[in-house]
């Protein structure tokens, strides 16, 4: 598996979990909003993933420890809450007071779903640090090309059984 998918993977799922947390109150902002549910709760997680891939471009040279991946993840979750604050501002403030109630959407969603996000935004970062950091066999990275072919060299002994008629 490519890092980059490994990070998406890991960003969304820990995002989905944070906002399971607090899936009723998105819930009602939704159907507020006029808004299908499903779709409010997927866009936080959609653009933790798009903040995420972002963030860890080029994350084998230079995240080289876990204070970099921690960093990397914190700036993904002010990212994504900066976004969704945005996306219900759109939503719900009428024009004319757009900048306040776009001040007062992130506030609230910084007292309501900050708390899930800056941990779920953590719990991913240090999970990705720590492949960083030991490269398991099973994600692929840019300097350790996968192998094609196996590589075992054929012995003289087989050589002489191959029959060359």
């Amino acid at each position: 598996m490519p890092l980059q998918v490994f990070v998406v993977l890991v960003f969304g799922t820990c995002c989905w979990l944070a906002i399971a947390f607090i899936e009723p109150l998105m819930r009602s902002f939704a159907e507020e909003a006029g808004m299908s549910s499903w779709l409010f709760i997927a866009i936080p997680g959609l653009l933790a993933m798009l903040f995420a891939v972002l963030s860890y471009l080029n994350a084998t040279t230079r995240v080289t420890s876990m204070d970099k991946s921690i960093s990397r993840a914190l700036l993904v979750a002010l990212a994504t809450w900066i976004a969704v604050a945005g996306l219900i501002a759109w939503l719900w403030c009428p024009a004319h007071g757009a900048l306040r109630c776009t001040s007062n959407a992130l506030i609230m969603t910084g007292v309501v779903g900050g708390g899930p996000l800056l941990l779920g935004a953590v719990t991913a970062g240090a999970i990705v640090g720590l492949v960083l950091r030991y490269r398991p066999a099973w994600v692929s990275f840019v300097d350790r090309p996968k192998k094609l072919i196996d590589e075992t060299p054929i012995s003289p002994l087989d050589a002489t059984t191959i029959d060359a008629r």
